[in-house]
Order: C-alpha cells, then sequence, then structure tokens
C-alpha cells in the first residue's frame, strides 16, 4: 500500500444515532445517505457533446477490476455509451493491470502502478466531478497499520480538503479468514464513504452496505470479474449539499456466483 505525508488526525464529527435500513431489490437501491459539506454553487448544464442536462449534483462512479476475458470489447463498448449519455462519470479501475485493449479508457484514478493515472504513485487523488469534489486513496495489502494510515489521509481528505466523497480502491477482497478484507476495513474507518474492490477472486455480487466505527454507512461495491466486469454507482445531493439518493447497478450475468469467503 502507498500513502503520501501523514496528515494530523482531527476529531471526527459526530455520527448518525441508528442505521437506516436499506432496501435493495434487483441490481439497484435507491436510499436517503449521510449529511455532506454544502456545495458553495449547484447548477444543472446542458451536456456539449449531447444536449441533455448533467445534473451537477450527481456523480457517477464507474468501477471495473480485472477483465478475465481476452476481449473485453463488450465492456469497452458498455462504458463508453454509459460517459455518453450521462455527465460527471468518474471512471476508475481497481485491479492491478489494465488490459491492453481496454487502455484508451481514460480513466480518471487505477490501482495499475505502470499508468499515468495509478493512484500508488500519486499516494492519494481529489477529483471534481460538477459539484463534487472526490478524493481517492488506494489500499492493496492488509499491514498493521494500514487501517490507521488509511483513517489519517481519509480523514485529511474530508476535513482538511473539503471532500464531499472519499473513495478507497481496495484489493483485500471482500471477505477473508484470518485477515483484513473490505468489511473490516468499512467497519474501521472512520471518514470513508466508498470502498470500490478490485480482487480477481474474492468478491461480492450484490452491493453491500456496512457501519464504520462512528455507525455511518459505507457502500462496498465490486465489479465481477467476468466479459462484463463493470460496476456502477450513482449518488446524488440535494440543493443543501446532502447525500439524497444512491443507485447501484453491477453488469452481470445472473450465473456469476457470490463472492469466496
Amino acid at each position: 500500500m502507498y500513502f503520501g505525508q501523514v496528515f494530523q488526525k482531527t476529531k471526527t464529527t459526530t455520527s448518525m444515532n441508528s442505521r437506516r435500513k436499506f432496501l435493495m431489490k434487483g441490481s439497484m437501491a435507491t436510499t436517503a445517505l449521510l449529511t455532506a459539506k454544502p456545495f458553495t454553487s449547484l447548477a444543472n448544464a446542458l451536456s456539449p457533446v449531447t444536449g441533455f442536462t448533467v445534473n451537477n449534483n450527481k456523480v457517477v462512479l464507474l468501477h471495473t477490476g480485472n477483465f478475465t476475458s481476452k476481449d473485453p470489447s463488450a465492456t469497452i463498448k458498455k462504458i463508453a455509451q454509459i460517459k455518453y449519455d450521462t455527465g460527471n462519470v468518474l471512471l476508475l479501475h481497481a485491479g492491478h493491470t489494465v488490459n491492453d485493449k481496454a487502455s484508451h479508457l481514460k480513466y480518471d484514478a487505477s490501482m495499475d502502478p505502470e499508468t499515468c493515472v495509478s493512484l500508488s504513485a500519486s499516494h492519494y487523488q481529489i477529483i471534481y466531478k460538477g459539484n463534487v469534489k472526490i478524493g481517492l486513496i488506494e489500499l492493496s495489502s492488509g499491514d498493521d497499520n494500514a487501517i490507521e494510515q488509511v483513517n489519517t489521509v481519509a480523514s485529511y481528505l474530508k476535513k482538511s480538503k473539503d471532500c464531499e466523497i472519499v473513495v478507497c480502491l481496495s484489493q483485500l477482497g471482500f471477505k477473508n479468514k484470518g485477515r483484513m478484507d473490505d468489511i473490516t476495513l468499512a467497519e474501521q474507518s472512520s471518514n470513508l464513504d466508498v470502498i470500490i474492490g478490485g480482487h480477481a477472486t474474492n468478491f461480492s455480487k450484490s452491493p453491500y452496505i456496512s457501519l464504520n466505527k462512528h455507525k455511518q454507512e459505507v457502500i462496498i461495491n465490486h465489479p465481477t470479474t467476468n466479459d462484463l466486469a463493470l460496476g456502477k454507482i450513482e449518488i446524488e445531493f440535494d440543493d443543501l449539499g446532502k447525500k439524497k439518493k444512491i443507485g447501484f447497478t453491477n453488469a452481470v450475468p445472473r450465473k456469476i456466483t457470490e463472492a469466496n469467503s
């Protein structure tokens, strides 16, 4: 795992009193989420490419993992269509390597150290999509102090850099026996909003909601490793900057089974 300078921690804000109930139906879920820092300006705008209205209060986290297929053309086509039809798309790669045929997709961030957008090279990254400021970090190994370092950087991004969302790309695996996994990371985190897993074999077919140590929700999602290794998370804010709705779509065949444990 790679992290930059260690930043001074500040006290975390008080969390929700109780966990909200989530309704998962098919591959979509919509719910009210936590409060975020208000935006300084909010507006919708026409896309210069397609002419449709872009909701600048919403960000789409589109993410891939390591492709098992030698021909990821279906995934590439799907990504291109989503980016054409949707505004404020953040394209992320949680796998160790980017398929050569997918290298032209212009990822915003990747765990592949050979790419120019590698998080392991830049330690963390801050990206704007519309009015949403997103902080990105990565975690590839469960070292003894890994969670402490994640929480330190996540706190810096959320509180010092005013990121509305903090996302961690992870290679830990969804559920492990006797060692750290994405669930443990979520439960012991303090400022993470989303964990995107990219483990090749240890993944969850469905989106998963966990509570962090302050009883705040953390989204865990995995792009399953198959011919269409693609996941999507949509987060929308209201006019006061509060997280309003969340939608999940995992473009996966039904034959894909649940995560290994």
